[in-house]
This record gives C-alpha cells, structure tokens and sequence, in this order.
C-alpha cells in the first residue's frame, strides 16, 4: 500500500494535470487567428528609419524658458546619410538638445524621412542605436548565468525565452483582438508557470509542491485584484500608455489591463518563493529523515518570514521606483499627502502592491505545507533531490554511496538521545556532506575521458 506521503504527490500531480490541461485548452481556445489589427488599407505604410553618422557639430546659445523648464540650446549638425535613397549624402539639421542625450561628432542616429506638400525632402531626428548596447548586455547577462549555474542556468535561459514568447505571441495579440486581459493574462500565466518551473527545476515533487503553490498564490491573488480594484474605483485612465493604448485598440478594457499587468507581475515573484520554500522543506527533510510534519514546517517556516520581509520591500521597492517621476511632481506640487494617497495612479500602484505582498505571504506557508506532507511520506532510502544530477558510476557516486551506506549503520537510538538542536547540527553537517560528495561525483563525470 502507498504511503500517505505517496498519495499527496499523486494528488498534486493530479491538481497540475489539471492546470495543464486548463492552461492548454485556453491557449487553443484564445490564440489570436488572422492578423490582430485590420489593415488600414487608405493609410501609407510606414518607411524604415535610416541611419546616419555626425560629421560636424555646432552649439548655438538659444533663449531658455524657466516654466519650460528648457535651455533653448540648439545644435547645427551636419549628417552623412548611411542608407536609403539619399544614401551617400550630407544634410544639415537644426535640433534642439533638449530631450537629446550628449552629442558628440561620430555619433550614429536614425532619422525620418518625410516628404512635405511640397514634394521637399525633410529628415529628422527621431532616434539613437540601440539594439548594439542591448546586444552587449544580454550576452553579459547570458555569459554570467550559464559560468554561476552552468545547465541549471541553461534551462532557466529556455524558460525566460519561453516566456517572452508567450507573452509576445499570445498574451498581448490576443488582448488587442479583443479577449478579457485578465482571462489571457491567467491562462498565459498557468501555461508559463508550469513550463519554465518544470524546465528549470525538474519533474520532481519539489517542483510539484512549488507549481501547486504558485497556482493557488495566483487565484488568491486575483480574487483579491478583481475585487479591490473594483472597490477602489480603479479606472485604468490614470496611465498615459493605457490612454494611448486604448486610442490604438478599439473598446479596449484598461481596468482590466490593470488586473492583468498584476497577474503577470505577481506570477514573477511568487514562483521564486514557493521554490525557495520547496526547496528548503526537502532540503531540511533530507538532512533528517525523522522530522514530523510540525517540526518539518516550522523550520521551513523560519526562513519562509526573512523571505516574506525580503521580497514585500522588494515589491514597494519596484512599484516606487517605477512611480518615482510621479512622486517627485506631486512633491514639488505642494499637494496634500492624503490628496496624494486618494488619486488613482497612485491608488492603483498601492492596491498592486498590497495585493501582491498578499499572495506573496500566503504562498508561503501554503507551499510549505504541501512540501512537508509530500517530504514526511517519502521512502526513507530515497536519494536527496539534490542527488538527482549525480552520474552513476562516476568517482563522486561511488565515494557516496559508501558515505549512505556508513550513515544508514549508525544506530537510531545515538542520534535520538541528542537534543533538538544537537539532531539539527549534525543532520545539516551529514547534509552538506552528502551535497558535496554529489557535487564532486558532477565534477569528476563531466571533466575529459576516464
């Protein structure tokens, strides 16, 4: 007969399946077919920017405007043209800086190319390359992942792509063809949570607890979203890009978006602590295999509040940040603090973030639980998870299994005479141990031929 630990894992399996499945019927059901947008057959399509290189440049003192808040400098530029039907020629502009980043001669830019009612020619100045810098930071950003966490880092760099294709390919197409933002941004949530937690972490119970976890996380989450931006009086109005969006996207429902931007932000940060809590309830598990449920959870539960504290400053931190230009026009305004806290754009930042610390902390010890009811039912003979990468018959494997079997000899009754705490230290030194015995047996499979 199965044991009750045994059961919880197949039951969480089961509960997976389900999202799965729901998660993949509502991306057959919603993926945007056909083009997104209907064609504008009267207006022109839009040309290519060219790119273009300075070749001289001249400042002009002009006349500043303090309400402006601008100094009047113009700069003369002469620009060699790199592409296009001019390709080859050199215009003179007249910019002002402001709003332009420092210019220096040898700089590249990218122009307009418009012509008037006329038929005269214009350029403008519409842009700066990018995409090199961009390139550079990603390769960085890559090179360091894959050196720290090697394939661990790898599959992590296959679920970040997965998920930015979802987001790309499904959640925004399907938004502007019109289907509810909050119902796209959970179905694409579901399908991104399973993939790249699998992927990343492997098809074990660890990950199964987390998944489990996160998907009721979320549900809390949204329940609270939909209810409190609708108490709140949320609009969507108060964000410009909405507004623009909205010019862009017929009838589009911004109070909506503002649900779904939640769901997907919160997605981000709940996955991170549910693994972290998995992975420490099997880690605990693993250095004593006689630990109940209760002492099991309320050892994870200790690291489970630093991680609370942690990431809720995290969460203010980031919706601050992303308001601070905000919060600095209502500072200088003069406006009164509790005027500030009433208007929506920063109403909807709090709701946000209040809502998200919710899930946050009640994903905590919801994954924690089903951690511990998976962990306590496991074979006592079974391997660490963290044993799962070790190569059978490599030198580190077979240096460990000398170490299990010397562990498994030792007489119960020694280590039960210890106190609490005299168990805990010797269970997480057997642990480390046993980490580094696995680590070393990686080392010695993937280092040249035997």
């Amino acid at each position: 007969m199965p044991a009750a630990g045994a059961l919880t894992h197949r039951h969480l399996v089961g509960v997976v399946v389900v999202i799965g499945v729901v998660a993949l019927l509502g991306l057959a059901w919603l993926w945007p077919r056909g083009p997104v947008l209907p064609a504008d057959e009267d207006a022109p399509p839009l040309e290519d920017l060219i790119a273009g290189e300075i070749h001289s440049l001249e400042l002009v003192d002009g006349e500043p405007d303090e309400i402006a808040g601008i100094s009047g400098e113009v700069a003369i530029l002469e620009v060699d043209l790199r592409e296009g039907p001019d390709a080859g020629q050199r215009i003179e502009l007249e910019v002002n800086t402001d709003g332009f980043p420092p210019i220096e001669v040898g700089d590249r830019v990218l122009l307009d190319r418009t012509t008037d009612v006329d038929g005269d020619v214009r350029y403008f100045i519409t842009d700066f390359p990018r995409l090199p810098t961009l390139f550079w930071l990603l390769g960085l950003f890559v090179v360091t992942v894959l050196v720290i966490s090697r394939w661990h880092g790898l599959r992590s760099l296959i679920g970040l792509g997965l998920s930015l294709f979802l987001v790309v390919r499904f959640v925004v197409p399907a938004i502007i063809a019109g289907t509810s933002p909050p119902l796209v941004a959970l179905v694409g949530a579901m399908a991104i949570m399973i993939i790249t937690l699998y992927l990343t972490h492997g098809v074990n119970e660890m990950t199964t607890s987390a998944i489990v976890g996160t998907g009721g996380a979320l549900v809390l989450t949204v329940g609270l979203g939909v209810l409190f931006i609708d108490r709140g009086r949320i609009t969507g109005f108060a964000s410009d890009d909405a507004v623009f969006a909205r010019f862009a996207v017929e009838n589009l429902d911004l109070q909506g978006l503002v649900l779904a931007g939640l769901i997907i932000a919160a997605l981000g940060v709940l996955d991170d602590v549910t693994i972290s809590q998995a992975s420490t309830v099997f880690a605990l598990h693993d250095t004593d295999r006689s630990l109940s449920w209760r002492a099991l959870f309320s050892r994870a539960m200790r690291v489970g509040r630093d991680h609370i504290a942690s990431v809720v400053n995290t969460l203010f931190l980031a919706y601050t940040g992303a308001s601070i230009a905000l919060l600095l026009l209502f500072y200088t305004g003069g406006v009164p603090a509790l005027e500030i806290l009433n208007s929506e754009v920063l109403a909807e930042e709090i709701i946000k973030t209040v809502v998200g610390s919710l899930g946050l902390i009640a994903a905590v010890p919801f994954t924690t639980a089903l951690a511990a009811s998976v962990a306590v039912g496991r074979d006592p003979d079974a391997p660490p998870l963290g044993a799962r990468h070790t190569h059978h018959g490599s030198g580190g494997a077979a240096r460990a299994a000398p170490q299990r079997r010397a562990a498994a000899a030792q007489p119960v009754e020694d280590v039960h005479e210890l106190d609490e705490e005299a168990r805990a230290a010797r269970a997480w030194q057997r642990y480390l141990d046993q980490r580094e015995a696995d680590g070393d047996g990686d080392e010695a499979s993937g280092g040249g031929p035997r």
